[in-house]
C-alpha cells in the first residue's frame, strides 16, 4: 500500500515517468511496478502512457479526464482524505463537523473503487489522538466566539479559573481562536487585567455577545503572542539549563521542545540543554516527569523548587519526611580459622578463647 501510494505520488508530477524511473522511485523490480500501476488503473485512478520515443511515460490525467470538479490534485485530494483522523478531537464542533462534512464531499468524488483503495491505506497510516479535552458540551460557546472574533464584538462571559478554582465575570475583545495540544483556546483582551491572555473553551460557563465593538490590535499576531512560551503559558523568559542522564538523552534530542533549545552532547553520554523559556508549571511538571534522569543547573531558584517538590512527594499523611525503607543485608558469616591456627586480636574475642597468660 505504502509503495503504491508513492508511485501516485510520483506519477502525478508534470511530465510523467518511465518504467526504469519508477523502478528508481520505488526501489522495486520492472515486474512489481507493472503489477502495481495495475492495481491503480483497476481502482479507478486515471492513468495514461505516452509514447516517448522508444520509451512509454506513465502519469495521472489532469484536468476534466482526470481530476473531480474541485481545485484539487488527486494527491493533494488524497492526502485530506487520509488527514480527516486529525480532526478526531474536534468532533461535535461546528469547525470539526464542517471539516469533516467537506472532506466526505471531496472523498466521493473519487469514486467507490479508489475510496476502498484509500480505505484500505488507512490500516497502513494513521494519526492516533490522545490527551484530548472534549469540546462537544461547547459547541454554543464555540459558535459564538466564532462570530465575536469575526465581529469584533466585546463579550460578557462568565470564566472558570483553573488556579483560583473560582469562577468569575469577564468582559473580553476575541482576537484569536486556536487548536492546540488536544485543545481549543481563545486569545482575548482582557477589560478587568488590560491585557490579552488566554481562554481555555471548555471553562467557558456562559458567553454573552455584547453591542460593543473593539477594533483588533493591529500589532497582534499569534506566532508572536506564543514566541517564548512553555506550552500554554506565556511569561517573562529566563534561561534554564538542564543536564539528562545517558539513559533518556537520545529521546531528549530527538524532538525539539522549544525554538529556543541548544544540545550539547557530553562525552558521558549525558546531554545539556539551554532554553530561554518562563518558569510555569507546566515546564516544572515536564521536568518533574524525567525524575533521577534530569538535573536543573540554573536557575537556581528553579532547582530549589523541584528539590522541595521532590521532598514534598515523599511525606507522609502526617506531614513529615518519609524514611527510605532500605533493604536489610545479611550480616556476613565469619571464616572459621583452620585447626590449629593461632587466634589474635578480634578474632580472639569473637571465638571465646581466652589469651594465653
Amino acid at each position: 500500500m505504502i509503495r503504491q501510494w508513492k508511485l501516485l505520488h510520483v506519477l502525478s508530477a508534470r511530465g510523467g515517468r518511465t518504467i526504469q524511473e519508477l523502478m528508481k522511485e520505488v526501489k522495486c523490480s520492472r515486474r512489481t511496478v507493472w503489477r502495481d500501476l495495475a492495481v491503480l488503473q483497476v481502482a479507478g485512478f486515471p492513468l495514461m502512457m505516452e509514447q516517448d520515443g522508444r520509451e512509454g511515460r506513465y502519469r495521472l490525467i489532469e484536468g476534466p479526464r482526470g481530476t473531480p470538479p474541485v481545485p484539487f490534485t488527486l494527491s493533494e485530494l488524497m492526502s485530506l482524505h487520509l488527514g480527516r483522523h486529525l480532526l478526531v478531537p474536534l468532533r461535535g464542533t461546528p469547525v470539526g463537523d464542517a471539516i469533516h462534512t467537506a472532506l466526505e464531499k471531496i472523498s466521493a468524488t473519487l469514486g467507490p473503487v479508489a475510496r476502498a483503495f484509500l480505505d484500505g491505506l488507512d490500516q497502513s497510516l494513521s494519526d492516533l489522538a490522545v490527551q484530548t479535552k472534549d469540546s462537544s458540551h461547547a459547541v454554543e460557546t464555540l459558535r459564538l466566539l466564532q462570530q465575536a472574533v469575526h465581529d469584533r464584538r466585546t463579550v460578557e462571559a462568565e470564566y472558570h479559573s483553573f488556579g483560583r478554582d473560582a469562577v468569575t465575570a469577564r468582559r473580553l475583545d476575541p482576537v484569536h481562536l486556536w487548536y492546540q495540544q488536544g485543545g481549543i483556546y481563545l486569545a482575548a483582551y482582557c477589560h478587568t487585567r488590560r491585557q490579552v491572555l488566554t481562554f481555555a473553551l471548555e471553562r467557558f460557563r456562559q458567553v454573552r455577545m455584547t453591542e460593543d465593538s473593539f477594533q483588533s490590535p493591529p500589532e497582534f499576531n499569534l506566532d508572536r503572542y506564543l514566541e517564548g512560551s512553555f506550552g500554554l503559558f506565556r511569561g517573562e523568559p529566563v534561561r534554564l539549563a538542564l543536564r539528562f542522564s545517558r539513559q533518556v538523552a537520545r529521546y531528549v534530542a530527538e524532538r525539539q521542545w522549544h525554538p529556543s533549545q541548544s544540545l550539547a552532547p557530553l562525552l558521558t553520554g549525558e546531554l545539556e540543554m539551554t532554553l530561554r523559556v518562563p518558569l510555569s508549571p507546566e515546564l516544572r511538571r515536564w521536568i518533574l516527569g524525567y525524575g533521577k534522569d534530569v538535573e536543573v543547573l540554573e536557575p537556581k531558584a528553579l532547582r530549589e523548587d523541584i528539590r522541595r517538590e521532590w521532598l514534598a512527594a515523599l511525606r507522609g499523611a502526617e506531614g513529615r519526611v518519609e524514611k527510605l525503607r532500605l533493604t536489610a543485608r545479611k550480616p556476613l558469616r565469619r571464616r572459621r580459622p583452620a585447626r590449629g591456627a593461632a587466634l589474635t586480636g578480634p578474632d580472639r574475642a569473637a571465638s571465646g578463647q581466652r589469651p594465653k597468660r
